[in-house]
């Protein structure tokens, strides 16, 4: 039996050029300014030409392509797309080295090409680009550099035309280049941290004030993961305004000529307001990439931690307000036909269904259950919030945005990119285009956190009748690019980027920008004071970005439906600002190279980490996936049968099988790496091995399917899972000694009775305590008195009936307003998480207990559960 060649090799076996990546970022305020140098080395006797595709965050504005070669800096030109490509082919067919940058048909992915680089030599390109910081949960300024770009699914009626199928990928140990990364901030507040993924160097101040720093990765880091760093400032929150210059050489009229203003407000919205005539519909990505884990550092799937998600958002729903839950992959579910009201029935049924909730259909077919939603009409009264938890591997992101942009006067969407590698251009594109929010959850983000600070925007009223006004000198003329914000959310970050006209032809005196909107009948404003002195610098970032604003703004969805008018548009202005957009591509020739390269030359696409390398093993992954070209070479290649994969879309795994259980296994395809072979983590326990160790004629000779085989997996895994999720509860001695053996057993039998119901595991810390007494939560806010309620507060249901201290309070008042106490003292590190249903317990309180004295009641839970808490932090 022949084995599969092991290394990182391309598609002709041959070692890669790539050999090093070094990146630079200027952190200023909520911008980072990052450069990229590309090493390449062609280590081959013939010239070639060697492709490397990345992902890249969907606003970044890259504004900067050039090459080194032999000393000589070659600045590359912006140039419509089809000129760019022209100009790279012609260069290269005369025998001169040549460079091209180009976005991809999805706006978040990037390829880079290099032709004719002569054997045994060396270049070097580098590529700039400007990209606005997101502020997390935390208050964290989040800096991202993109390394996972995961395979993508393609739709059968949608054939793909993005280079992301032909991409080779590799195992971390394999990758012979390495990330040389450092980071430089800079702002007028203190720095207090910097956080990352990754090692990190100590942190170097270079001011007493702590306004500046610098911080680079620790030497030795392979490019396998997304580089995550968490910028931490002393108010992070604090509205200001930037001046920037105009670019002196610009031509008069363009973009670039005029002076920018930078807006970056904080709006506020009268707090407490709440709409619950809501209809919330949560969408779940159940396909099976959904089956991996949410990052290196978490020891959760992706689909347990959206479960648990789930169990959260529906603890929080308010009652009067309609939900239902899609599941979707190359099919989709949903637990009601249409939605219904929310109240203990319904999410009791929806708890019961959630049971079955697995990453066990298929592919990722959202366009259909968004099509199924689009077709039920909204109750009168109410606004329909639709959240969106998905990995986001889709390769119709186009059509996906443009059906929810059709229906954005009545959905609006929060979605949620989950793990690493998830698409920028889908999650940001459909958020935006229903005038949504958008979270990203990867290294140790809590998604409950991420969800449910949506959830709490999705309940406040939407603000209307937006509008920006300006106090400036008379002569200078404020222009918004590309327009006034269409939504904006209570204490979100809001950016407006708007040219200074005029401007040197006035005063520099103090001048003032107000935000107004509506919210019901109230309207509010957010007033800005700034100077318009412009920073003595030679940054254009800002104009930057605000071109990639204006390009992005004019950018169509589907493809074909953006007029020539607006891609002219498109064109002009990314080549008067030299920021790339889909109709642009940056093109580099060496022409003073002394003489042509001769000889065939040969193409690489450089492999990149392979965050999902898969096996047979169920749940794992049961994609469907296009043949793309470089998975029919590796066919060829070990003589394994096309025809056959091309029909199951599975690829055989070679070899023999100590296994009589079941003989061979199979691959769902997801794009292979040529020239090795490996295997998940998770099929590197023996007893995995074995279920892969037989090829296809055994297989047949047995009379199994395939089918068959990943069927029966799928069963064994899951019985597997459920064995390892099973933590047996610890003894609670003083439990055991109050109680007869009898009654301890019926107690615990009780307990596993109400903990199946509600959907939660034995817990084992307070957080997974926290959890538990989350599920146990009743649809109205009120917790009653019961066993596995006993076990948290480590007590007794009677000694919790018989602490009641008055006989105004209800039982359920008692055990409502102990919970609210323990959740304050033992959940405090994770209050997100539970904030929305404590306020919901809250006003159960204020309804259910008149007359009854909190003030008393308080202070007797406290000596109950051994806690310090006041009454002014319950909300009571």
């Amino acid at each position: 039996m022949d084995t599969i060649p092991y290394g990182l090799l391309t598609l002709q076996k041959q070692p890669v050029p790539l050999k090093d990546i070094s990146v630079s970022v200027h952190v200023k305020g909520i911008l980072a300014d990052v450069t990229a140098t590309l090493l390449y080395k062609n280590e081959l006797q013939d010239p070639l030409e060697a492709v490397f595709v990345f992902p890249m965050d969907d606003e970044a504005a890259v504004y900067n392509f050039e090459a080194l070669i032999d000393g000589k800096t070659i600045t590359a030109e912006i140039k419509e797309k089809d000129i760019a490509r022209q100009v790279y082919d012609d260069a290269i067919s005369s025998g001169q080295q040549a460079f091209l940058l180009e976005e991809d048909v999805m706006s978040d992915v990037f390829s880079c090409t290099v032709g004719n680089l002569p054997p045994e030599k060396e270049a070097a390109v580098s590529i700039s680009y400007v990209i606005q910081l997101s502020l997390e949960a935390d208050q964290a300024l989040r800096f991202v550099l993109p390394a996972v770009l995961n395979p993508r699914y393609t739709p059968a009626d949608c054939p793909s035309k993005s280079v992301i199928g032909n991409i080779p990928r590799d195992n971390a140990d394999d990758l012979t280049y390495m990330l040389h990364l450092s980071l430089k901030v800079e702002g007028a507040q203190e720095i207090q941290s910097i956080k990352s993924n990754c090692e990190l160097t100590d942190i170097v101040y270079n001011a007493n004030m702590k306004t500046s720093a610098q911080i680079s990765l620790k030497e030795g880091h392979k490019f396998d993961r997304d580089v995550e760093i968490l910028i931490y400032y002393r108010d992070p929150c604090l509205p200001y305004a930037l001046v920037e210059k105009g670019k002196p050489e610009a031509a008069e009229g363009t973009i670039m000529s005029e002076p920018m203003v930078m807006l970056n407000m904080y709006p506020e919205m009268g707090s407490g307001e709440e709409n619950t005539h809501q209809d919330f519909i949560f969408v779940v990505d159940r396909s099976g990439s959904m089956q991996s884990n949410v990052s290196r550092a978490s020891q959760q799937s992706r689909i347990a931690t959206a479960k648990d998600t789930l169990v959260l958002l529906l603890k929080s729903l308010r009652v009067g307000c309609l939900f239902n839950i899609y599941g979707f992959g190359n099919s989709f579910t949903s637990f009601f036909k249409s939605s219904v009201e929310y109240n203990q029935e319904s999410m009791d049924s929806a708890l019961e269904k959630l049971k079955n909730f697995e990453a066990d259909l298929g592919g990722t077919e959202i366009l259909k259950p968004l099509k199924d939603i689009f077709s039920k009409s909204v109750k009168t009264g109410y606004h329909r919030q639709v959240f969106l938890l998905t990995d986001g591997e889709v390769n119709n992101t186009a059509n996906v945005i443009e059906e929810v942009k059709n229906h954005a006067t009545t959905h609006r969407f929060f979605t949620l990119g989950i793990g690493e590698g998830a698409s920028t251009s889908l999650i940001k594109g459909m958020a935006k285009a229903s005038h949504g929010k958008y979270e990203f959850i990867t290294g140790k983000d809590r998604m409950q956190k991420k969800v449910l600070k949506c959830l709490k925007l999705a309940y406040q009223p939407s603000a209307t009748n937006i509008s920006l006004e300006w106090k400036v000198p008379s002569a200078v003329e404020p222009l918004v690019v590309p327009r006034v914000p269409e939504v904006v959310f209570h204490q979100q970050r809001t950016v407006i980027y708007a040219q200074l006209k005029e401007l040197e032809n006035s005063d520099t005196e103090e001048t003032q920008a107000v935000l107004k909107y509506s919210c019901g009948e109230k309207k509010y404003q957010c007033v800005l004071d700034f100077t318009l002195t412009a920073e003595d610098s030679d940054s254009q970032s800002i104009h930057y970005m605000a071109a990639k604003a204006i390009i992005k703004d004019g950018e169509g969805t589907s493809e074909g439906v953006v007029p020539k008018d607006d891609i002219d548009r498109i064109t002009k202005i990314s080549i008067e600002s030299n920021v790339i957009s889909p109709y642009t591509a940056y093109t580099a020739v060496h022409k003073d190279s002394k003489e042509p390269v001769r000889g065939p030359m040969v193409q690489q696409i450089i492999p990149l980490y392979n965050s999902t390398l898969f096996c047979g093993s169920p749940g794992e992954n049961l994609r469907e996936y296009n043949l793309d070209c470089s998975t029919r070479q590796y066919l060829r290649e070990y003589n394994l049968d096309l025809k056959k994969v091309e029909e199951t879309k599975q690829i055989p795994v070679r070899g023999k099988s100590s296994s009589k259980k079941k003989k061979g296994g199979c691959f769902p395809i997801k794009l292979p790496k040529l020239g090795s072979f490996r295997v998940s983590k998770k099929a590197e326990s023996k007893k995995v091995k074995e279920d892969h160790q037989d090829d296809t004629k055994e297989l047949e000779d047995e009379g199994l399917t395939e089918t068959k085989i990943l069927k029966e997996e799928a069963i064994i895994e899951s019985k597997i899972q459920k064995e390892e999720c099973q933590i047996e509860p610890k003894a609670d001695k003083e439990k055991s000694q109050k109680g007869s053996k009898k009654g301890k057993e019926k107690s615990q039998t009780d307990s596993k009775k109400v903990k199946e119901k509600c959907l939660i595991a034995e817990p084992t810390n307070k957080e997974d305590q926290v959890m538990t007494l989350i599920g146990l939560q009743k649809a109205d806010g009120s917790w009653i008195v019961d066993e596995v309620l006993a076990e948290i507060f480590n007590s007794t249901t009677q000694e919790i009936l018989t602490s009641l201290p008055c006989e105004e309070a209800e039982p359920a008042v008692w055990s409502t307003l102990l919970s609210l106490i323990w959740l304050h003292t033992y959940g405090a590190k994770i209050k997100s998480d539970w904030e929305l249903l404590a306020s919901k317990a809250v006003s159960w309180l204020n309804t259910n207990a008149a007359g009854v004295d909190f003030g008393e009641l308080i202070i007797v839970g406290n000596n109950f559960l051994k806690t310090e808490v006041k009454q002014s932090t319950l909300g009571l």
